[in-house]
């Protein structure tokens, strides 16, 4: 029932490219939906992939097959948790990036995407009577303020 949740997004996006996720899509979209209205899945997904896990699992230890049949509402629960936190933590990060040139919002910080403007520092130093190397260096230096506030700033208006 609580896998539903993260099978959707999954299998969506592999139904692009394989039809068999596109009936398995379907499938959690529907026990989702059975989900949020306080129904029982029909479909038997979370099982299947229960099942699934567990005898996969089975092949390399037992003990632990049976540790995660024995617990598995509890293991899908924390997965869920940590999906839809990874997805908040994604957003908040893409949205930080877009505003501010970085990952980590107005402090700056450590950001695996490139930091970097997107301005055109020889036009503008041109345009401004301004060196375009104290110009580049000023926009990188500053970058946390913000893409407006950044060149407001090493522009000097």
């Amino acid at each position: 029932m609580v896998l539903c949740w993260i099978a959707l997004p999954v299998f969506a996006l592999l139904g692009i490219f394989s039809a068999k996720y596109r009936r398995l899509t379907k499938e959690s979209l529907d026990c989702m939906f059975r989900t949020v209205t306080l129904r029982k899945c029909r479909s038997g997904l979370d099982e299947r992939i229960k099942g699934d896990v567990t005898g996969k699992l089975m092949r390399f230890s037992p003990g632990l097959a049976k540790g995660f049949f024995r617990y598995y509402k509890i293991i899908a629960w924390i997965i869920l948790i940590i999906f839809i936190w990874s997805a908040y933590a994604s957003a908040l990060g893409m949205y930080n990036y877009y505003k501010h040139g970085n990952c980590n919002g107005v402090e700056g910080g450590f950001c695996i995407l490139p930091g970097g403007n997107d301005y055109d520092t020889k036009a503008l130093a041109l345009e401004y009577g301004l060196d375009e190397k104290e110009l580049a260096d000023c926009l990188e230096k500053n970058r946390y303020l913000g893409k407006e506030e950044c060149l407001n700033y090493c522009l000097g208006i």
